[in-house]
């Protein structure tokens, strides 16, 4: 894991991306290739690519340019999947559809991280990531604006798909899927 001296895991995912666009790049013949379905496509997106680029992201605290680069990325799977360069000058709204595309990876990190954070809220108060999730700094800060860390993000994120605090008591309550059966979160 790539972290910087500030603390940063910017470079862990600006890693993580490049090994994702040289895997993509290893599949070239096989996305462009018309007689492999859009199913099969899909199925290696989720097992080699996005496997590749989001591993570890469960701890990454998530900045919109990073979010963008992951999804160019993406998009760049996407978009030789669909058989359609830069060239053809076609939305990525559009390839979207082509594909039948129904997260987006921020999305699916996001949802990874709810997991993880529930997961660390359920265990014993003595282990070490609940410990290092429940840790304030001492000391003063550096002047300026502050980071926002991965704690905040969270936070934002269960504001924002307004999830009670205390869904993560029990995880054998139903209440995080849909009524189709398809985890929301």
């Amino acid at each position: 894991m790539h972290i910087t001296k500030d603390g940063s895991l910017d470079e862990e995912i600006k890693c993580r991306n490049n090994q994702g666009r040289q895997a993509i790049r290893q599949l070239n013949s096989i996305l462009w290739d018309k007689a492999v379905s859009k199913e099969n496509k899909h199925k290696i997106y989720n097992s080699i690519v996005k496997s590749i680029i989001s591993y570890g992201s469960k701890v990454w605290p998530l900045k919109e340019r990073n979010l963008k680069l992951l999804e160019a990325t993406e998009m760049n799977f996407r978009r030789r999947a669909a058989g359609k360069s830069k060239l053809d000058r076609v939305r990525s709204e559009r390839i979207q559809n082509i594909m039948g595309v129904k997260h987006r990876i921020s999305e699916d990190i996001k949802i990874n991280q709810l997991r993880w954070y529930g997961h660390v809220q359920r265990m014993e108060g003595s282990r070490i990531p609940k410990k290092v999730l429940n840790w304030t700094p001492q000391g003063r800060r550096k002047r300026g604006r502050p980071r926002r860390n991965w704690k905040e993000g969270i936070d934002g994120d269960i504001r924002t798909r307004g999830i009670d605090e205390n869904l993560w008591t029990d995880r054998a309550n139903g209440d995080w899927k849909s009524e189709d059966g398809e985890e929301r979160y």
